[in-house]
């Protein structure tokens, strides 16, 4: 008898143990359950075209071909926008180094003295997943597990003046910072004009 019990506790241990994460993954998206916190800093290193990069929800539906994502004040700006992606300018013509950093209340960073431009806007990732692409292949480089929601990305850029826009390389860097936010329009809080 005693055989018998251990053999069924062990059937119960094992069911339990494959049963409890999947639930944990089940509430987690539906939002019922602790979500994934990424804030943290990351790494970006990798090669895009066209002097741009995108993030995104990784369901977004906009079209960065339109009309109305790359205008002439967008280009200006170094910021193409649209509700669930945004177009980051960059100088050099494909690559991109930066640092993207998950805040959990917004960028209190007010000195912008050691950046060229500074802009920012507003995104909303409504699948809970955020992507960082290259262009114009769309290749994922970055991917967090964030909570559903608007966010306000703030673009720091600096080292544009030392750089020939159709080289793959140059000294430009990007600083990317990321809170919950509601606030969606474009704000260019420092322009940078070149030497």
């Amino acid at each position: 008898m005693q055989g018998i019990k251990s053999k069924r506790s062990g059937k119960i241990k094992y069911w339990a143990f494959l049963l409890v994460p999947c639930i944990l993954v089940l509430l987690s998206f539906l939002n019922l359950a602790f979500t994934t916190k990424p804030s943290g800093k990351y790494r970006l290193d990798f090669f895009t075209k066209h002097n741009q990069f995108y993030i995104c929800d990784s369901a977004y539906k906009s079209n960065t071909g339109s009309d109305t994502f790359w205008t002439p004040e967008a280009y200006h700006d170094r910021l193409g926008v649209d509700y669930d992606i945004l177009g980051i300018g960059i100088e050099s013509y494909g690559h991109v180094k930066a640092d993207l950093e998950i805040l959990d209340s917004a960028d209190p960073q007010t000195d912008f003295s050691q950046y060229d431009h500074v802009v920012e806007a507003g995104i909303t990732i409504q699948s809970g997943l955020l992507q960082v692409l290259n262009f114009p292949d769309y290749k994922s480089y970055l991917k967090l597990i964030i909570k559903p929601g608007k966010y306000r990305v703030r673009i720091y850029s600096s080292g544009l003046n030392n750089v020939d826009p159709d080289a793959d390389e140059g000294q430009d860097h990007y600083k990317i910072t990321l809170w919950p936010d509601s606030r969606m329009e474009r704000k260019v809080l420092k322009q940078f004009v070149k030497k």
